[in-house]
């Protein structure tokens, strides 16, 4: 498993809390109410402790407010897992009591749940230890001074429980210490990283995640090439043209879209586009999350690159397109004079292809005559990364895919673009769009009537499984009304991190398909298809090459990371269970 599998397998962690701030604080004065219940308090005393546990909680935030994690609804959150935790160990008490014991354990679940929120203000809200040390006990001791009497209290404090109490918050303050030093020396404060990681997450704010990310990024020289298709009424052949034409892009960046919204370059093909508003497509690359670009300032500096740039090849005619299966491997290829577009997919699903396939590639292209090649990783189908094996495959069906186009006579084409901005909770503002490239004998005995292309497009990270075959067979079929039989139509998406944060799943994301129905994306590509297919035209294509000197994350951050929440992970795992130790013995010695 590598490092970002491992950090992204820490991501449920984040879920743990309340799915809303109303509903910790119910569950807070619902364990209150608990509480006073257990040690038989004052019915009169109900309400008030309410009361005052409210006002506390609000005393909480203002100690707290000028810590930037900080904010009401994590403090209701925080109290609500303390005082769940004070439960468990007066519930603890109750099934003592049914063995004889008539010791009542209410100081020591106040112990544990001053020191859950010592640790939670320390890692979470950045908080000093000495401040938290200062903070941590006061809603605690409020609740159980105002529920029992004083004598009552100072009858509890025996030599068990004092003992206890003291190794609880010594293990408590030892995990502040630890646990922040933890990723040293990559990462010099675990700590902060996890704030830096909760103000962008939940508060949109990545100023602190991005100054942590560019202070380790690696400088790259990074290449992005570019289809633009010049679409016009007079191509013949010749470099004539009307004022009529008009440029569609598509672009393939060497630069991955993440790390996570709204840090960095996480929404790419919307910056992309909002800057260079002709682009129909972003397609996603044989790249991961080590080249993400770590800040916004590094994303303006890749998008003023774009406008600089070199034309490769020009020129009119193309390929039939090819579709190759190798077992789950699938690979749908064109060529564009010398330049060849290879579009990856796998019906086991796949996440991000390794490098090594484009390496393969891309070696093996050199020596097939082809000027450049521009892969594709569709992203379109939910699944583990792939075997060996089936990376293998995958670079045999583009090998194959490459021969086959090798020899192939070429055809003047049109192309046609069709896209709307519809966006949901699967879909980024980008919205969705076609390109339909047509052959110019589709239609007529001159070439087979089922040539031509057609690239489904939408600003998606991932889609469920399924989905693609889905759609692809449906627009098989409009196309089929239309009187074509184009075979070669594949679904991509730009795998944009903009969605990230909007699902209380183990992902972080919602796939395409999973919000938006299938019949409704149906309906929309089966529109956006007619559309492309009725406007295509004449078309000169251009294949362009950008390079931008930007930093990237790197592999090496990463695996700083993953080290540091592992680490982290480790150390409360132990102090978890030294915790439960002291409890054990603390609770054997009531029988002794």
């Amino acid at each position: 498993m590598d490092s970002v599998s491992r950090i992204h397998r820490r991501f449920s962690l984040t879920l743990i809390n309340p799915s809303s701030p109303r509903t910790s604080l119910i569950i807070s004065l619902a364990c209150i109410g608990a509480i006073a219940y257990i040690v038989n308090a004052d019915l009169l005393l109900i309400p008030v402790t309410l009361g005052v546990a409210l006002l506390l909680f609000r005393i909480d935030y203002l100690f707290l407010k000028d810590h930037p994690v900080a904010k009401l609804s994590k403090v209701y959150h925080t109290n609500a897992f303390a005082l769940m935790l004070w439960i468990a160990v007066l519930v603890v008490s109750i099934l003592l009591a049914m063995l004889g014991s008539n010791d009542t354990l209410l100081i020591e679940g106040m112990v544990f749940a001053v020191a859950l929120r010592l640790c939670i203000f320390t890692s979470v809200f950045g908080s000093s230890l000495k401040r938290s040390l200062m903070i941590a006990p006061i809603v605690p001791i409020a609740i159980l001074l105002i529920l029992l009497p004083y004598y009552t209290m100072v009858q509890m404090l025996d030599i068990p429980t004092l003992a206890t109490s003291i190794t609880v918050m010594g293990i408590a303050i030892a995990w502040c210490r630890m646990a922040d030093r933890s990723g040293r020396p990559g990462v010099e404060s675990t700590f902060r990283l996890l704030q830096a990681y909760l103000l962008a997450w939940t508060e949109r704010d990545a100023r602190l995640m991005e100054r942590i990310m560019e202070s380790k990024a690696e400088q790259s020289t990074v290449i992005t090439k570019i289809f633009a298709f010049k679409r016009g009424s007079s191509f013949d052949g010749s470099n004539t043209n009307t004022s009529d034409d008009m440029y569609d892009m598509l672009m393939l960046p060497d630069v991955h879209p993440g790390p996570f919204y709204p840090v960095g370059g996480s929404n790419l093909p919307y910056d992309i586009y909002a800057r260079h508003s002709a682009t129909v497509a972003v397609m996603h690359g044989i790249s991961d999350h080590s080249s993400n670009l770590p800040s916004r300032e590094e994303v303006e500096r890749f998008l003023d690159s774009l406008a600089e740039y070199s034309v490769v090849e020009q020129g009119y005619t193309c390929t039939k397109p090819v579709t190759i299966q190798v077992n789950s491997a699938r690979v749908t290829g064109i060529a564009l004079g010398r330049v060849a577009l290879l579009l990856l997919s796998s019906t086991r699903g796949m996440d991000d292809l390794p490098r090594s396939v484009r390496d393969a590639v891309e070696q093996y292209t050199l020596g097939q005559g082809f000027k450049d090649l521009l892969i594709v990783d569709t992203h379109n189908c939910m699944g583990d990364d792939l075997s060996d094996e089936e990376i293998n495959d995958m670079i045999d069906a583009c090998k194959r895919t490459l021969r086959a186009l090798t020899d192939m006579e070429q055809y003047g084409f049109r192309v046609g673009v069709a896209k709307t901005k519809y966006e949901g909770d699967d879909i980024g503002p980008v919205g969705m769009s076609v390109i339909a490239l047509l052959l110019d004998g589709v239609g007529n005995s001159s070439v087979d009537n089922g040539d031509g292309l057609l690239i489904l497009w939408v600003d998606a990270n991932n889609a469920v499984e399924g989905l693609s075959m889905y759609i692809e067979q449906e627009i098989k079929a409009l196309v089929s009304e239309l009187g074509l039989s184009i075979r070669d139509i594949v679904l991509c998406t730009s795998d944009t991190h903009y969605t990230s944060g909007r699902a209380r799943n183990r992902m972080g994301y919602f796939p395409l398909g999973s919000v938006t129905s299938r019949d409704e994306l149906r309906s929309i590509f089966t529109e956006l298809s007619r559309s492309a297919i009725n406007s295509a035209s004449n078309t000169m294509y251009e294949l362009r090459v950008s390079k931008a000197d930007v930093k990237i994350m790197g592999d090496e951050q990463f695996r700083h990371y993953s080290y540091a929440l592992d680490k982290a992970m480790s150390l409360t795992k132990r102090s978890i269970m030294a915790s439960m130790m002291v409890f054990i013995v603390m609770m054997l010695s009531t029988f002794l």
